[in-house]
Order: structure tokens, then sequence, then C-alpha cells
């Protein structure tokens, strides 16, 4: 390999290293953001735009981020606070956060499992002490929490391969769009003709990639 190849490769990976790093960054002020509005709310009291917020820094998810953490332990600690006042709607409410938060971060793994354990747990036993529709007349609170959770534990993983299209369709989108914006646009701002085509097939192909990763993931 040439030292031009050399070269030009290590451009493209301090491109691609700058593009992570500036998601990255939005992701956990994102986080942060949003779990500082959730923490005003909560101290004055408002628990519902609490829940909202919370749930919001805990879907701002990158490893070793600090936010989303804290924004769990949170919503835990207000599930716990609102089943010990009889609230069972805030308290579900709470703990949905929790599993919903966990579940839309997922990729190639589950992040918290042990949280999303304990979420789904108490989401069946309250659940399991609402009235129970004439369906489930008769059954037990026991019976109705093993019911409950186990839809609760019946997730579909989503799929590897997938995924892994979606995300090699996505860097081929923003690759090709970055390329068409210096190969296929001349100094005049008129479109190079060949370029325009090869960058912008790109594009196109990068995309659909994307939307099929995203539809069958």
């Amino acid at each position: 390999m040439s030292g031009a190849a050399w070269a030009r490769a290590g451009r493209w990976l301090a491109i691609a290293g700058i593009f992570l790093a500036v998601v990255v960054v939005r992701v956990v002020v994102g986080g942060h953001n949003e779990l500082e509005q959730a923490k005003a709310f909560d101290e004055a009291g408002k628990v519902v735009p609490a829940i909202v917020h919370y749930r919001r820094a805990a879907r701002w998810y990158a490893p070793g981020s600090p936010y989303p953490v804290e924004a769990l332990d949170r919503l835990a600690a207000l599930g716990q606070q609102l089943t010990a006042q009889g609230d069972v709607q805030g308290a579900l409410g709470a703990w949905r956060a929790v599993r919903g938060s966990i579940l839309a971060t997922r990729s190639f793994y589950t992040p918290h499992p042990e949280r999303l354990e304990v979420a789904n747990h108490h989401i069946a036993e309250l659940m399991a002490s609402e009235p129970p529709p004439p369906i489930d007349a008769g059954k037990s609170k026991e019976e109705l929490t093993r019911e409950h959770l186990a839809l609760l534990e019946h997730v579909p993983e989503p799929k590897l391969g997938w995924t892994l299209v979606l995300l090699f369709g996505f860097f081929m989108w923003v690759f090709g769009a970055f390329r068409f914006s210096v190969r296929a646009v001349d100094q005049d701002d008129r479109l190079v003709g060949a370029q325009a085509l090869r960058w912008g097939g790109v594009v196109v192909v990068g995309f659909a990639l994307f939307v099929l990763g995203m539809w069958l993931a």
C-alpha cells in the first residue's frame, strides 16, 4: 500500500472518528439536558412530566454515559415511592418508562438487563393488583402476576443481520452524501455528470438499505 493510499485511509479514518465523536457528544449532551429538566419537574412535585423527561434521558444512551443510568435510578425510585403511596397508575408509568427506555436502546445486546428484569416484575405485580377483566375473574393475584410477567418477558430480539444492514446503509448514505458534495459539484456549483451519478447512486442505495434494515431488523 503506497504512502498516498495510507494518507487517504488516514483521512477517512479521521473523518469517521470526528463524525462518531460528534454523535457521541450529541447523545451525552441530550441525556444531560433531559435529566436536568426531569430533576426540576421532580423537585417541583410534577411527577408526570418528570417521568417523561427521565425516560427521554434514559433513551439518550451511549456506553459509559452516566446520565441514562441516573435517569433509570430515579425512575425506579419514583416507581417505589408511588407504589408506597398507593398510586398504581403513576407507579406503572415510572416502571414502564424504565422498561421502555431499556428496550428502545437495544442493538445487538440489551443494556441493563437486571434493571429490565426488576421493572418487569414490578409492572406484573402492579397490573395484577388492579381489578381483573371478566375473563380473568377467579384467578389469584399470584396467577395473574405470573401471566403478566410471562407476556412482559416475551420480547422478540432484533435480527442481527438486518441490524448490520441498517448500520451499513446508514454509513453508506452519509459517506455517499459527503463524497457527492465534494466530487459531484464543481467550483461553479454545477453538477459533474459522472461523479453525480456515481455518488448519487451510493446515496440512494445506502438510504434504501437503511430503510430496509429499519423495517426488517
